[in-house]
């Protein structure tokens, strides 16, 4: 190029920066700033195109570990169409904060082209009651791509490990066994009080009768059957006449009657 050229060259370079004037600073960050979120989203863009994460969960056991408590055995799938990184599970209860609860190791996929499966299981001891559990799942990102999150749909499990209570639904009934007399022999009477029905453990009884008379007590459970008893030291009462016998418990109530004499041999 002649001397003369280079400087046409040159003059015509000055001029145009002479009418567009420098950048600025700020000019210059922002520019790189949007260079490189082009670049990020090109790469996200060409990395994770087509790929997702999947997973599916479904109660496989609940096993009673107590009368108030049991353990809930929970597995699934986890599917993936991208990489094959680890991922971490998680688990909420009724709501509550989510905790890990598991991971999935790169070697535990099993590869059948671009889709790569998992299965997992994981186990939570629960109260007796109804209860909602959702679990989801959590995959790193590998060269550069977005880290991918999916979470199966909840479960709920009722917990049920109370016992059965035979005597629902029993009929009640009530006597005294034996003895009606509230003075027989030398030393102080006992009047057996016996009834059957659904009254829990330990139901109250009271017992009322002529002149105002009024006693309290709480009535013996015979083991795992549906009878009570409970020994009436009559010693002290209202003399002969009609007394009315009151059991309560577990939200049933029983009342009975019975003529009471005093008779002596």
């Amino acid at each position: 190029m002649s001397s003369r050229l280079q400087i046409l060259s040159l003059c015509c370079a000055l001029s145009v920066l002479a009418a567009c004037g420098p950048a600025t600073e700020e000019e210059q960050v922002q520019e790189l700033s949007q260079s490189q979120q082009a670049v990020k989203a090109g790469a996200a863009s060409q990395g994770d195109q087509g790929t997702s994460l999947s997973a599916t969960a479904a109660t496989t056991a609940l096993t009673c570990t107590s009368e108030e408590e049991a353990q809930v055995d929970i597995g699934g799938v986890v599917t993936s169409t991208g990489s094959v990184d680890s991922v971490i599970i998680t688990a909420s209860i009724d709501g509550g904060a989510a905790a890990q609860v598991g991971l999935i190791r790169p070697q535990d996929f099993s590869h059948d082209g671009r889709i790569k499966t998992a299965n997992y299981s994981l186990s939570f001891n629960l109260p007796n009651g109804e209860h909602t559990l959702q679990v989801c799942f959590t995959q790193s990102g590998s060269q550069g791509r977005e880290p991918k999150q999916t979470c199966a749909a909840p479960i709920t499990v009722v917990v049920d490990c109370a016992p059965d209570n035979v005597c629902a639904g029993e009929e009640p009934f009530g006597n005294l066994v034996g003895n009606p007399s509230l003075c027989t022999g030398n030393g102080p009477p006992h009047i057996p009080v016996h009834v059957r029905g659904d009254f829990g453990e330990d139901p109250a009884l009271t017992i009322a009768g002529p002149s105002g008379f009024t006693h309290s007590g709480t009535m013996n459970h015979a083991g795992e059957s549906c009878v009570y008893q409970y020994n009436w030291d009559a010693e002290s009462n209202g003399g002969a006449g009609t007394y009315t016998f009151t059991v309560t418990g577990n939200g049933n109530t029983l009342s009975f009657t019975a003529e009471l004499r005093c008779q002596r041999r």
